[in-house]
Formats: structure tokens, sequence, C-alpha cells
């Protein structure tokens, strides 16, 4: 297999961003990445100029210049009135090779993942019934829905839980309350960092979800979330089924280099 040489401009500050485990990922398979601040405009010798969010069109247009294929991967809901309404999508549809994780038709799908090296069971005590991770709907206008949810299922909250701390919040609670911005064929990661993590997760309902997410009317999270509690056995199968069908990074990038063949 021949290598790929990527110029990654992303955001590796912490060791728990998506751009870190798909840049781990591309390594693992056998490819170079040159991990690149994304506020850097320095345009690298590389084969393909990739990024996940840039907010102006510089490092886009030095790469045109030059000849290089330039490949966006973005991890937000892109389609419609959510790409329009952001200046900073602009870079990602001037790409030369525009992948979405929303199933927008006009681009290429690849969806999220969990951390290879951190798909892995930590079993506890199951001291919580019912947790969310992440925001819990105060601060923006669109987590309305989210807030209303949580104030009625009234979930133990775990904000800035990443790695294989979350494994081990997740080993310990019964049930993994998730949410998104609600839009056909769009999930977030959330999706996969709970159920690749070892934990049971239910989702309001979405059009194009896998079949083994249950999924609920919005406003009926606490009805399922009653049903789940009180059928363990049941719960138990569909966590493990949950688990084992999560796909890791390294899974999703031999999506992403098909592509680019395919492309290229």
């Amino acid at each position: 297999m021949k290598k790929i040489n990527f110029g990654y401009y992303g955001n590796f500050n912490t060791t728990h961003q998506t751009e870190v485990y798909i840049a781990d990922a591309l390594e693992r398979a056998g490819h170079i990445v040159h991990r690149i601040d994304r506020n850097n405009t320095n345009l690298i010798d590389c084969d393909y100029v990739f990024f996940a969010k840039l907010f102006n069109m510089v490092l886009i247009n030095k790469a045109k210049k030059q000849g290089i294929t330039t490949i966006s991967w973005t991890f937000d809901l892109y389609r419609g009135k959510y790409r329009k309404r952001h200046d900073y999508y602009l870079p990602h549809y001037e790409a030369d090779i525009v992948i979405t994780t929303d199933a927008d038709d006009e681009y290429h799908t690849v969806r999220q993942g969990v951390h290879k090296p951190e798909k892995i069971e930590i079993k506890g005590k199951k001291i919580y019934n019912v947790i969310f991770v992440g925001n819990p709907g105060i601060v923006f206008k669109h987590y309305k829905l989210r807030k209303e949810m949580i104030q009625r299922v009234k979930p133990k909250i775990f904000q800035n839980t990443r790695g294989l701390a979350l494994n081990k919040v997740l080993g310990q609670s019964k049930i993994a309350l998730g949410d998104s911005i609600p839009s056909p064929n769009y999930w977030s990661n959330r999706l996969y960092e709970m159920t690749g993590r070892g934990g049971f997760y239910i989702h309001p309902k979405v059009e194009g979800m896998p079949d083994y997410i249950p999924q609920f009317r919005r406003g009926k999270a606490k009805e399922m979330v009653k049903y789940y509690l009180e059928h363990e056995e049941e719960r138990e199968e569909l966590r493990k089924i949950q688990f084992e069908m999560c796909p890791t990074y390294d899974d999703r990038i031999k999506e992403f280099i098909k592509i680019i063949k395919e492309k290229t």
C-alpha cells in the first residue's frame, strides 16, 4: 500500500479530539500525518491538505495554486440552513473532496466512530440509572428540546468526561440518554462515544439512525427510560449489540481512503 502524506490542519490541543482520533487511525493504517494547528495558514509539502474546520480560504487558495487536492471532513450538521448560517462553513464546500457526517446526498458521507484503543468495556457496579454526557442545553437556543428532555428525565449530567474515564462512567450506568440537533440522517458522535465505550444508548427518533438504537418520540424519553430500567435482560442484550456494532475510526478510515482513491 502506498503511503499517503497528509497535511492535517485541525484542533490537536488535547488528546480527546476527533482530529486526534482520525490522525491516529491514519497512522495505524500506514499513512503519514503532519498535525498542524487549524489557524496556521502555512502550506506544507503534502499529497493532500486535510481539515475539519477552517475559518477562511487562505490555505485552500494556496493549495489550489500548488495543485494540491484539498479534503474537508466536518463533523457538525452541514446541510441546508445550518451550512448557510455560518460563514466558517465556506471552506468546507470549496474543498475538492467534501465529506460530511449527515448523509447530505450532494457530498460524501463518512460517519463518526470511537477511538480504537478506547473501544473497551469497564464494568462496574451500577450506581446511575440514567446519565447524559455533554452540554445539558442551558446555553444555546437550539438546545431547548434537550433542556426540556433533561428536566423531565433528570439524568445525572457529565460534562467534561472523556477517554477511559467515560468508559468507567458508562460501566456504572444503566442508560445513557442521547440527543442531537434535530435533522434527518444526522446524529452527533455521542452515539459512538456511548455505545463504543460500553454504554446502553437511547435517542430521540431520527430518520436513518441504526435500528439497534432504541428511539423515542420527543416528550417520551421518560417512558422509554422506565421501560428499560424494568427490563434488564433485554437492555443488556441490546447493549452488547450496540457495542459490537459500533465502528472505530480505523473502520471509518477505510471508507475515507476509498473515497480519496476514487476521486483522485
